[in-house]
């Protein structure tokens, strides 16, 4: 009897320990519930086909005592799309664009695609220019004008088609109209020469000088702008100027204006 009684609770135990190996069906509160889909994107899943990592498995529990099948959503496009219209940063080449407008004018600004600068830079050339032809025409005319009125030659008069009244001499010129002519009136035209004389060379000069820095100029802007290229200098940057109170030694304290710059992201 105790025999069979041992038999028996080895039989028991072993049930017990295959009723705990059986697999159990457990449903976590974090499970992902998903539907069946129906339509594109749904296929039966055969005995030779193969589950990806980026595929989800879904079974249909309506069929579940009939042949069960199982149904596969491709959900392989699971990335974060990526905007395709995004233009390449551009880097800036300073040394090069110094050295184009330095060759070429205006042509650092072409290299920099700044292409709205180039009528300004030649627009400035060119008034600067005329500026020089202008005045050193007028230069040369006074000069030679007023060496012609103070020699002894009748032939030279150049000065007749500029000293007022044109083409009449009596009233100015000891040379043409010796009877005539009054020393007062020729001093005078001898000053306006040469005021008229000086102030052309002067500005002559001057155009000169403003055009080698008009040249500097372009050549520092393809520099500066070739080195920014790469730089912040959007609408998130901004610099505000507020009130604040300033500490000063000894704990007193005055108004004063405080600068910040911000940048937003």
């Amino acid at each position: 009897m105790n025999f069979i009684l041992k038999i028996l609770n080895k039989i028991l135990i072993v049930l017990i320990l295959q009723l705990f190996c059986l697999p159990q069906s457990i449903i976590a509160q974090d499970t992902l519930s998903v539907e069946k889909s129906s339509g594109r994107g749904r296929k039966e899943l055969k005995k030779d086909d193969t589950l990806f990592s980026d595929s989800l498995v879904v079974t249909n529990p309506s069929k579940s005592k009939k042949k069960e099948k199982t149904t596969v959503v491709d959900i392989s496009n699971d990335s974060l799309p990526v905007p395709v219209n995004l233009k390449p940063i551009r880097k800036g080449d300073p040394m090069k664009a110094t050295m184009i407008s330095a060759v070429f004018p205006g042509g650092g600004q072409l290299f920099n695609r700044k292409y709205w600068k180039m009528p300004i830079v030649y627009a400035g050339f060119g008034a600067l220019f005329y500026a020089i032809s202008s005045n050193s025409d007028n230069y040369q005319m006074y000069y030679k004008g007023y060496m012609d009125f103070t020699d002894d030659i009748k032939e030279t008069n150049s000065y007749l088609e500029f000293v007022p009244p044109k083409g009449d001499p009596s009233s100015y010129d000891p040379v043409l109209a010796p009877g005539t002519y009054n020393p007062a009136n020729e001093a005078l035209v001898k000053e306006k020469m040469l005021r008229l004389i000086d102030y052309h060379k002067r500005y002559r000069d001057l155009s000169i000088i403003l055009t080698g820095v008009w040249y500097l100029a372009q050549l520092l802007d393809a520099n500066v702008d070739a080195s920014l290229m790469e730089y912040d200098v959007s609408d998130n940057l901004e610099l505000t100027f507020f009130p604040s109170r300033i500490t000063l030694p000894g704990r007193s304290s005055t108004a004063g204006i405080n600068l910040q710059l911000t940048m937003a992201f």
